[in-house]
């Protein structure tokens, strides 16, 4: 086995270092205690390895090295690595940089007074339960750390980063399909003439079913044909079923994937649940 080497020293649990040429941050409790540049680590101690291979994560990650106070990028770091160790081990070196990032520049956003809105927040916590918790935890200690007063709404976008480590999708694909599900409310409000009471049971399945639509039509899964009921559908509940027309037209627009016929009868009993509510 090769030796790991000691570049810098970010605090006592963790460093950067070279292992065959490459650059690595490991991480492990009391790793760095003691020991200077040049060192070897003892591999007992390693808990973490990330390993940055392109040039891309290495320039990133030594420009959030250089551009961050040295006490604000430990705390993140260690805010990180807690969220890793909640998800098994499972956060990427993508995934690392992308969240240490965003937490670096919304801690900026705090300290300029700047405020951003998040319109998923409420779909965020519905579809992602978990994800949410953890991130409610990680901006707990960000804000006993660093003395801040995160908002609400940064739960919900680290939320976003920590299930974008645990699943096959971008943080672009995540985003656009929230964006995916608040255009079909906005639809759905418009064509019924509604306000949809987001705390609803009807708003949650229906978040829920069109999550999982999404899924299914990125993974080029089908469901079973319902072509029986989608005439009766048609024929019962007219209205409700041109909304789940214009919603798939606007999901094949922003998906650029073709949605099955049989998702217009789910949609349209989904959506009839609104209209008896007037």
């Amino acid at each position: 086995m090769g030796k790991y080497v000691i570049e810098k020293t970010l605090n006592n649990n963790v460093l950067v270092a070279n292992y065959y040429e490459k650059e690595v941050i490991l991480i492990g409790k009391g790793i760095s205690f003691g020991k200077k540049q040049g060192d070897v680590i003892n591999t007992d101690l390693i808990e973490k390895i990330y390993l940055l291979e392109s040039e891309r994560d290495k320039d990133k990650y030594r420009q959030l090295l250089d551009d961050t106070n040295e006490y604000v990028f430990n705390a993140v770091l260690e805010v990180v690595n807690g969220i890793d160790r909640q998800l098994g081990g499972s956060v990427s070196e993508k995934t690392l940089i992308s969240l240490t990032d965003h937490i670096i520049f919304a801690i900026k956003r705090i300290k300029e007074d700047i405020h951003v809105h998040n319109p998923f927040l409420k779909e965020t916590e519905l579809l992602y339960p978990r994800e949410y918790k953890i991130a409610e935890t990680a901006v707990k200690a960000l804000n006993e750390k660093l003395d801040l007063q995160f908002i609400e709404s940064e739960a919900g976008f680290i939320a976003l980063h920590i299930h974008s480590a645990e699943v096959n999708h971008t943080i672009h694909d995540i985003y656009n399909i929230k964006e995916i599900i608040q255009n079909a409310i906005i639809i759905i409000e418009e064509d019924l003439e509604v306000t949809i009471d987001k705390n609803s049971i009807n708003y949650s399945r229906f978040v829920r079913h069109l999550h999982f639509a999404i899924q299914r039509v990125l993974a080029d899964e089908r469901i079973p044909d319902a072509t029986n009921i989608e005439t009766l559908l048609k024929a019962q509940y007219p209205l409700c079923y041109n909304i789940s027309i214009k919603i798939v037209k606007m999901m094949q627009s922003q998906l650029k994937k073709p949605i099955y016929q049989s998702e217009l009868a789910y949609l349209t009993m989904h959506i009839q649940h609104f209209n008896n509510n007037l």
